[in-house]
């Protein structure tokens, strides 16, 4: 990372400078490159990441220009252009550097940033925004941003992000960072309101409409996201994103005719991708058209063989076969290439809990635990699997350890009730019963729907559960 002093050359005698190293290069670098040149030269290649012509530049400083206060500076940019910050810092900790120059504290503040050093980082771009006497900062603002969002102080953060907005090399991921920011604080109508202004300032601007979608995306008002997303293919057709996100919400409201529509209009404007051949297929597979949506799925994994949505679509559409061996094959494939989606780790449990192979369910259950303990999901799912292997003692350990984790939450309370009807402890069933219903009524439905026939009877039950009835329709 450098700044670039865009008064000492400008772009035209910067290129003539590249040309003349190129030329050199061919001719076995018969021309002499003073360190000013050189330092120039290096910043040139580290942004087109161009590591062996990095590797000559910094040869030939060692070279020739060992004594040079930038000698310290060029191989610090070259150790920073591997975001090797050890040996890097070694060189910017000479003292014979030039701590006047705005450039080495700009490379010090993200050498300091790989080391995760990070308000050392933030004194060091600060000192270069007063040595440039806050002209041109843009990026070094950015720069302090990001360093404050790591440090988890985005009040700071939206602060300096907002004042480098126009010197960002990705406009998109600044919008990502700014609104992050705001979702963080709890604000996210500011996050709205700043890039409603984005849109109006530049109403061509697909990164300002995709960003404002994903805002609305973030606060469930999917209708709202898709009419962003639709803006955005109003500008620009073939922009794959916004096809991809527009059928993924579709899919998600139900809406699969819509989003068939949806691709289809991608393919039309020729934009193709695996996982709109996904979206395809999964919309495809719920409408009935499951020769299509294999069809499809396979396309997917044509172009790219690594896509765990293809095999996972797959997958689900052998589970609604009742083919079970088939579905958890491609389920594991799927979780292979994604180890970290609980979603298809919860259905090889179920169809491993289908064949009778309760180890295995789980084995499965265990993984999901292990990375993310906080779904009520798992502990229900614990539960039954017991329940099926006659284990009550377990099973009602895992509604208690869901209960410790989670707090009392109203399924794991109703369930918690049915194991103690199972026992014949009515009165405890009764109060955890009753726990629930005061909790969520509604509920109740899902009891009612996994509780026997034989509990449903129980005069007791039923007065309690018309009870709060009755308190509900008031």
């Amino acid at each position: 990372m450098s700044f670039d002093d865009d008064n000492f050359m400008d772009d035209y005698e910067i290129q003539e400078l590249i040309d003349k190293f190129e030329n050199q290069l061919k001719n076995g670098l018969s021309s002499f490159f003073d360190a000013d040149e050189l330092n120039i030269i290096i910043d040139y290649y580290i942004q087109r990441d161009d590591f062996s012509k990095i590797n000559i530049i910094s040869e030939l400083a060692e070279r020739y220009h060992s004594e040079s206060p930038l000698f310290n500076s060029i191989m610090a940019k070259k150790y920073l252009s591997i975001q090797d910050a050890v040996n890097a810092l070694a060189f910017l900790e000479n003292e014979n550097n030039n701590k006047q120059d705005p450039d080495y504290h700009v490379n010090l503040g993200y050498c300091y940033s790989l080391l995760n050093r990070h308000q050392e980082s933030i004194t060091a771009y600060k000192q270069a925004v007063v040595l440039l006497e806050r002209q041109n900062c843009d990026d070094i603002y950015n720069s302090i941003g990001n360093e404050y969002m790591m440090l988890r102080d985005y009040e700071k953060a939206l602060l300096y992000l907002k004042k480098g907005i126009n010197g960002c090399v990705d406009i998109a991921e600044q919008y990502s960072e700014i609104t992050n920011c705001c979702f963080y604080l709890d604000r996210s109508d500011e996050a709205i309101k700043f890039l409603m202004k984005e849109v109006d300032k530049n109403p061509y601007s697909i990164a300002a409409w995709m960003s404002l979608g994903n805002c609305y995306l973030r606060l469930d008002l999917l209708e709202k996201a898709i009419e962003q997303y639709e803006y955005a293919l109003a500008i620009d057709q073939h922009y794959d994103k916004a096809y991809v996100n527009i059928a993924t919400i579709l899919n998600e409201l139900g809406r699969y005719k819509d989003c068939i529509e949806t691709i289809e209009e991608a393919f039309r404007n020729n934009v193709s991708k695996p996982i709109l051949y996904c979206l395809y297929g999964e919309a495809l597979a719920m409408t009935n058209n499951k020769l299509e949506a294999v069809s499809n799925f396979k396309k997917a994994i044509e172009m790219d063989d690594n896509i765990a949505e293809a095999y996972a679509g797959l997958g689900s559409i052998f589970c609604k076969e009742n083919d079970h061996l088939s579905a958890i094959k491609f389920l594991k494939h799927a979780h292979k290439l994604s180890p970290y989606n609980t979603d298809y780790l919860f259905e090889l449990a179920e169809q491993s809990n289908k064949l009778e192979k309760y180890d295995d369910t789980i084995k499965y259950l265990k993984t999901i635990e292990e990375i993310f303990p906080y779904d009520i999901n798992l502990y229900i799912a614990y539960m039954e699997v017991y329940i099926l292997q006659e284990n009550i003692e377990e099973a009602v350990r895992s509604i208690e350890k869901g209960l410790d984790i989670l707090g009392r939450q109203a399924p794991l309370l109703y369930r918690m009730a049915f194991i103690s009807f199972v026992q014949d402890d009515e009165e405890m069933g009764l109060l955890y019963l009753e726990e629930a219903l005061a909790l969520d009524y509604e509920g109740v439905q899902d009891f009612i729907y996994f509780v026997p026939d034989y509990i449903m009877n129980n005069e007791n039950i039923v007065n309690l559960i018309n009870e709060y009835k009755s308190k509900n329709n008031k």
